[in-house]
């Protein structure tokens, strides 16, 4: 592995509905980098939802495939990568972000979590379609040890998409001066 600019690539991190991929698209798009949803290329590769991924093949094969879109990225241009809410809970995972780029944890409360997806549409899925408070509850304290190993958080709530960019484009330039 070369050296290389390591703020040339930003995986957001964080847990399941903090805004990672809404947010990544509106920073790729205001720092002009390219934008990348480790989901969606997953999704995309093998033409199944994650859920669906999941469901037929379980979580370990899951993670095994998320190392392996990380491995496959081209880290020659400048990237803000929104990565699954679990790719952090893997050392190998960590190995790669943290030599390709750095990790910003947007961080949200489980009552502004639990709130964003109800709102949403979309099936999560270690969740399910029915939220359970306790269940998310405990799957967050068990990641968080994970998101904490981010070079810096961002709080999400009550904080809109653009406010969020801005935050992180700050910090960024706080950091590298």
């Amino acid at each position: 592995m070369e050296n290389r600019d390591r703020y040339n690539n930003l995986f957001l991190i964080g847990f399941s509905g903090s805004g990672k991929s809404s947010v990544g698209k509106l920073l790729a798009r205001k720092l002009k980098f390219n934008f990348l949803d480790t989901d969606k290329k997953i999704e995309a590769n093998l033409n199944m939802k994650i859920s669906e991924i999941i469901t037929r093949r379980g979580e370990n094969y899951f993670r095994k495939i998320e190392t392996e879109c990380l491995n496959e990225i081209n880290y020659d241009s400048k990237m803000v990568i929104s990565t699954g809410g679990g790719i952090p809970t893997i050392k190998e995972n960590l190995k790669i972000m943290n030599h390709y780029g750095i990790m910003i944890w947007l961080n949200s409360t489980i009552k502004t979590i639990i709130k964003r997806l109800e709102e949403s549409k979309e099936i999560r899925p270690l969740l399910g379609e029915k939220i359970n408070e306790n269940e998310l509850s405990s799957l967050y304290e068990q990641r968080e040890k994970y998101y904490q190993l981010a070079k810096f958080s961002i709080k999400t709530d009550n904080k809109s998409l653009n406010t969020l960019a801005e935050e992180i484009k700050n910090k960024l330039c706080e950091i590298k001066t």
